[in-house]
């Protein structure tokens, strides 16, 4: 008999601006509110993954998702670390990314939870110190 697993996440974000005229950051004022979300996914085919490991400054560490379709990660580094985990999910076909591709910023203590395509590749960086994370994936 297969076992059904779930994962419940809630994910919050608000989008800002920054206005140059007054060198503060706003909430955007095309979106006009923060958003939130409570998502459940069933993992229906296997037990999710727990994984932990850290990233040195320059380097990258790469989870193919090969059909992962969730992914939760969290800077588990000491907070008064400098920088932070910086997270690409490019296609699998692109090695290890360029820059421009890290968009998500972690702070130690910070998480990132979301349903993914099955064609991105998850990949961690640190551009100063070196930070810890942990990860949940599952199918």
């Amino acid at each position: 008999m297969a076992t059904n697993y779930k994962i419940t996440y809630k994910n919050h974000c608000t989008p800002q601006e920054y206005l140059t005229e007054n060198t503060r950051w706003y909430l955007d004022s095309d979106i006009g509110a923060k958003l939130t979300g409570t998502a459940v996914m069933d993992l229906s085919t296997t037990q999710p993954t727990y994984i932990t490991g850290s990233i040195n400054p320059g380097a990258v560490a790469s989870h193919a998702t090969s059909g992962y379709v969730f992914y939760y990660v969290k800077n588990i580094s000491d907070p008064d670390l400098a920088g932070g985990i910086l997270i690409s999910m490019r296609e699998e076909y692109n090695p290890t990314g360029t820059p421009d591709d890290y968009r998500i910023f972690l702070g130690p203590g910070e998480c990132f939870a979301s349903k993914v395509s099955t064609f991105a590749a998850l990949r961690l960086t640190s551009a100063i110190e070196t930070h810890t994370y942990e990860c949940i994936r599952g199918t």
